[in-house]
């Protein structure tokens, strides 16, 4: 970022000299002249009051030189008051270890306002207060300004407390309304953040005017915030980390809530995300997106209790973005825990080319979407629309448990070494399994009602599917392709209209001590149906087909190994396949 601005002020007040102070003191307040406090060190701390050098808050006259000399007159520790009135000003440089107490409003008046927003001109020329190279310094203020409310580069420990501030909506390439540049330990808290740029025009297109923006900075905590009505995000962070964003409300800004991009110095660690309401931002409600690293960066993040809604919509009309969880891009150790989405017109939870991803105990109406390449992703107790996989993805892990989903969607040509799911429910299910790797299904509750059934396995490395309670109101319940190898079927109870199981000739299939109940309505009422069986092995199985149908049919030639099976209802067709015991 090109500091301009610091060249162009320092050479105005130079004459005003920097003092060097200790860490910041708490102030009493005061409306008269300097008011002093005491502490046991006898050390004084002073009230400074903007009225005794003559600004007069009077929303007529310039008051910009007065306050400023307010500030040099100012010692380490004391305090400007700012009583109430309306002040005109322009630009405000401040001090190390100075605070303001703002009770009036500062209006940002200035003459030539011809400056905009760009990639290249990423701060103005003349924000309301101006800080580099500060320390200690606490503000509380009120203020509608032409350009940002505050501009501190290369600072540490600063703190913003119940500041209003009120940028231009009529500006569609605008300044932040706070930006921070090489800080580090910044507090903003119980204040109000809006109108920092036009808002969004166009579903296709965004604007600047960023409520809050920071690059390269970190120790930050923003907390019990309201941001709103900016014309680009909520929050902006950029080769930032060490953060923590608490309690906001952030809500009718033209890009994402809240956004975290990444630099080349690898800082972006340590975040916590809880407790936020993130609502009708044009875009996601987090996005997490690292363009920088060849693989996923491990940035240690946690985002927690946060409630989402409406996101991804520019007067009705959807956006390309709008995730209600979180859109995240190559990046690792993230951890997603009891937050809740609706109405967000995309995927709830969207993960590209992440690694070590954790999701439990959310509850969304959307979906999640993996994208490309994933590490380990764990979805624990959670209520999501369904889970998608998108053509071509290629991941290590993929552990489901205890969620409830509507269904998962897998397509073809996909590659998981182990796709694992343990005690969910599917409401209304059909599981096409087409990929490499290994299928474990265990203890889960699958309800069809499709025609394609509840499981397709058509291609898979092994299978083991285990105390499931599958029913299929439409179609057959399972259908196992020949391509899928190693397939062992034990211990579920499967209800279907059609037949419980069709084999197409898988190698070596196994149905082991499985509970198969035809249910009326379809037009077979069998439980095992086989083409060709491929050395099918059957033990131990119960079958109740319907009582003038096969329950049990082999078509075509092939082996079958049978023992101990148990037919309730129908009655067996083995046709010319030849049967061996087990």
């Amino acid at each position: 970022m090109k500091n301009r601005l610091f060249t162009n002020f320092w050479s105005i007040f130079s004459g005003f000299v920097l003092w060097s102070f200790l860490s910041c003191q708490a102030t009493p307040e005061s409306n008269g002249k300097a008011a002093t406090t005491k502490t046991k060190a006898t050390r004084v701390y002073r009230t400074l009051n903007v009225r005794d050098f003559q600004a007069k808050g009077d929303g007529k006259s310039d008051d910009t030189k007065q306050i400023q000399q307010t500030i040099q007159a100012a010692q380490k520790g004391d305090t400007i008051l700012v009583p109430e009135g309306t002040y005109l000003v322009k630009t405000l440089v401040l001090k190390s270890d100075i605070h303001l107490k703002g009770l009036g409003q500062f209006k940002q008046t200035l003459s030539n306002d011809t400056q905009r927003f760009s990639r290249t001109n990423q701060n103005s020329s003349a924000p309301l207060f101006f800080g580099r190279n500060l320390r200690n310094i606490s503000l509380s203020f009120c203020a509608t300004t032409t350009n940002e409310a505050l501009y501190i580069s290369k600072s540490t420990n600063i703190r913003l407390t119940k500041v209003e501030i009120t940028g231009d909506d009529k500006k569609i390439y605008a300044f932040p309304g706070l930006l921070f540049y090489e800080c580090d330990s910044i507090e903003i808290r119980n204040s109000r953040i809006s109108n920092y740029g036009a808002p969004r025009q166009s579903a296709q297109k965004y604007q600047a005017g960023t409520g809050i923006r920071l690059l390269s900075c970190s120790n930050i905590r923003i907390s019990d915030n309201t941001i709103q009505k900016n014309g680009e995000n909520g929050i902006f962070m950029h080769g930032s980390g060490h953060a923590t964003i608490s309690d906001n409300h952030i809500a009718h800004n033209g890009m994402s809530a809240i956004q975290i991009g990444f630099g080349k110095t690898k800082r972006e660690q340590q975040f916590q995300i809880l407790n936020n309401t993130l609502s009708h931002n044009a875009a996601d409600a987090i996005d997490i997106n690292n363009k920088i690293t060849e693989k996923p960066f491990s940035i240690y993040c946690i985002i927690k209790n946060n409630k989402s809604f409406n996101n991804g919509f520019v007067a009705g009309e959807s956006t390309v973005d709008g995730s209600g969880l979180a859109t995240l891009v190559n990046v690792s150790e993230v951890q997603l825990l009891q937050n809740s989405s609706r109405k967000s017109n995309r995927p709830a939870l969207y993960l590209e080319r992440c690694g070590a991803i954790q999701a439990e105990n959310n509850n969304a109406d959307n979906k999640v979407e993996l994208v490309q390449t994933f590490g380990k992703i764990v979805l624990k107790n959670n209520t999501f629309d369904a889970l998608t996989v998108l053509a071509g993805t290629k991941g290590r892990t993929l552990q489901l448990e205890d969620n409830k989903l509507r269904t998962l969607l897998l397509p073809n040509g996909i590659a998981i070494d182990s796709l694992i799911m343990s005690r969910n429910v599917l409401s209304n299910a059909s599981l096409n399994i087409n990929m490499q790797g290994h299928l474990i299904l265990e203890e889960n509750q699958v309800l069809s009602q499709q025609p394609t059934g509840a499981i397709l396995l058509v291609k898979i490395n092994s299978a083991s599917l285990t105390n499931n309670h599958i029913t299929s109101t439409a179609g057959s319940a399972i259908t196992v392709k020949r391509m899928a190898t190693s397939v062992h079927i034990e211990h579920n109870t499967i209800q279907s209209v059609n037949a419980c199981v069709v084999d197409e000739g898988s190698p070596k299939l196994a149905l082991l001590s499985n509970e198969l109940m035809s249910i009326k309505g379809g037009r077979l009422n069998r439980t095992l149906v086989s083409y060709n069986p491929n050395d099918l092995q059957l033990k131990g199985n119960t079958h109740k087909g319907g009582k003038t149908d096969n329950s049990i049919r082999l078509e075509g030639v092939g082996h079958a190994y049978i023992s101990q099976e148990k037919i309730v209802s129908g009655y067996p067709d083995y046709g010319k396949v030849v049967i061996k015991k087990l």
